[in-house]
């Protein structure tokens, strides 16, 4: 996007240089000129590398914006454990099906439903807790979300009928989810635009392998301790984060003064607006300073809820459901989550739902080799991944930035994109792996590599896919998206346990993997459509409106 030139500093100057020496002005008109910029010129502050931050912070201290770093990468690790918590809290009984089906006396499939329960609810607690996060703060909710995770595990652990159980369960999925919704967001609270890549992936490497490490945890506890003890250790870590989050997680949500359409402008992220265009090739600045956070602020942003909260930050009924699913109506939010889901369904719950079932048939394993083969898999598949997303997704934004700006120009959004392919292509052959291995009884070992293929492509994708729609698109909802993604993802994976084991041994686990691997590569055709007509289909739709 092609924009007309101005001069910024990162101070308001007291006189604007002329901006063309060849045309003379006259004292008055000079003096008219200046006064009138003066009113539209707002201060532009930098990065070290001599780039506009994005978004601008305000000059206060209670802006997240200028935390520092330690504090910043101390409330992200944070976050990313509870959402760790949140999905472990769901996955950590799953090697474990079989012992707990002989003591309920029910079939094994049967067995995993409070798993698949679990599930399902924790696509619903981020649409009830992110509405309340939005007006009272990021810390209550998640205080109150590890609460109810510390003491619905207890439940499960003392459950005495199948029933008690699911209701447990229920509960157990419902209220740790809420980080699944929030961590986005905060991500988005705390760092700059060009930090957001390698932040994201932090959150989404945790979130992807609380699932994964569970079942290594669970066999072990189940084998040497019964699988109770698999709930017991999920109260225990509980009760830990909410006394670490009690005294070392403050407050993250704060009203900037600042206009967010100058930090779209900025970005290059919308089209035309009200104000006057900015020539990022003409930003000069030294690199911007955070003020310092004291005690007394610190001691603030402490409090059980937040005392910033602006009178004009009220909560309404359409918040809770409506408001968030309304950011489906956009094609960069509604195609990244639906891709996002049904990858991540595949490639990461149809394998907790249903490897202790098949490799215990299959290959005769206990609780701790089923725990073995599931974790081992998906952790070191998920933690490569990461390798290639974050980090190289951010290098490339930033690469694209200094490219437009020597231009005069701003970098797409959709630059980010073109990181999705390595994803794009490993998740379906990682299911064509895995499928053919386990129909053929070959190996354990076979159909572990690909669930480990199809577990590295899907923290590509999901790095990519919330980075992109989260941060770079719009990151004035970034919560509402991020719900959308959640309750995309949960709902898409609570079905899998009803139909994936059936499936394939009706039609064969070579066909029923090749069908997944195939509506995999569907989900991604819009993407690649997106990567040339998302920018043009956001200028076009505007910004989202406060409903």
């Amino acid at each position: 996007m092609k924009l007309a030139f101005m001069e910024l500093s990162t101070h308001i100057p007291q006189k604007l240089q002329e901006e063309d020496n060849t045309e003379k002005m006259s004292p008055i008109s000079n003096e008219k000129s200046t006064t009138k910029h003066l009113e539209e010129v707002k201060a532009v502050k930098f990065d070290h590398s001599g780039l506009p931050l994005i978004p601008q912070p305000s000059d206060s201290p209670y802006d997240p914006l200028n935390y520092p770093n330690w504090l910043k990468y101390t409330i992200l690790i944070e976050v990313s454990f509870l959402a760790f918590l949140a999905t472990l809290n769901v996955a950590i009984i799953n090697p474990a099906v079989v012992p707990l089906s002989v003591e309920f006396d029910i079939p094994h499939v049967t067995a995993t439903y409070q798993t698949t329960v679990a599930i399902g609810t924790s696509a619903l607690g981020p649409l009830v807790f992110t509405p309340f996060a939005n007006v009272y703060g990021r810390r209550p909710a998640y205080l109150l979300c590890v609460l109810i995770g510390f003491a619905s595990a207890l439940g499960s652990a003392k459950a005495t009928s199948f029933g008690t159980l699911i209701v447990a369960r229920a509960i157990n999925g419902f209220g740790p989810s809420a980080a699944l919704g929030l961590g986005a967001g905060t991500v988005v609270d705390l760092f700059y635009t060009h930090q957001r890549g390698k932040a994201m992936g932090i959150f989404t490497l945790m979130l992807t392998n609380g699932a994964h490490l569970a079942p290594i945890v669970g066999g072990y506890v189940a084998r040497d301790r019964g699988w109770r003890w698999c709930f017991w250790v999920g109260a225990i870590l509980n009760g830990a984060m909410f006394i670490l989050c009690l005294l070392f997680m403050p407050e993250t949500l704060f009203d900037r003064v600042n206009d967010a359409s100058f930090d779209d402008e900025l970005a290059g992220n919308i089209g035309d607006t009200d104000s006057e265009d900015i020539n990022p090739s003409r930003l000069r600045g030294e690199a911007y300073i955070s003020p310092r956070m004291s005690l007394n602020i610190y001691l603030n942003r402490l409090w059980f809820w937040d005392l910033e909260k602006p009178a004009a930050r009220q909560l309404k009924a359409i918040d809770f459901v409506v408001k968030p699913l309304s950011m489906l109506k956009y094609p960069s939010v509604a195609f990244p989550a639906l891709y996002y889901a049904v990858t991540y369904g595949f490639a990461s719950i149809e394998p907790a739902l249903t490897l202790a079932t098949l490799f215990t048939e299959i290959y005769h394993f206990d609780t701790v080799r089923n725990g073995l083969a599931n974790g081992v898999s998906l952790l070191v598949g998920a933690s490569l991944g990461e390798l290639c997303s974050g980090p190289v997704t951010d290098a490339m934004m930033q690469r694209a930035r200094k490219k437009a700006l020597a231009r005069g120009e701003t970098a797409s959004a959709e630059v980010r994109l073109q990181g999705i392919w390595t994803g794009a292509v490993t998740v379906p052959i990682g299911l064509l792996i895995d499928g053919l291995t386990i129909h053929f009884a070959t190996t354990f070992i076979a159909p572990c590599i690909g669930m480990a293929v199809a577990c590295f492509g899907i923290q590509i994708v999901t790095s990519v896919c919330y980075t992109y729609s989260c941060s770079d698109c719009y990151r004035s909802r970034s919560n509402d998206v991020s719900q959308c993604f959640n309750f995309f993802r949960q709902l898409f994976g609570l079905t899998l346990g009803f139909y994936s084991i059936p499936f394939g041994e009706k039609i064969g686990f070579e066909w029923s993997f090749t069908v997944f691997a195939a509506i995999c590569i569907i989900t991604f055709l819009p993407i690649v459509v997106l990567m040339f007509n998302g920018e043009r289909w956001r200028r076009t739709l505007g910004e989202p409106k406060d409903i």
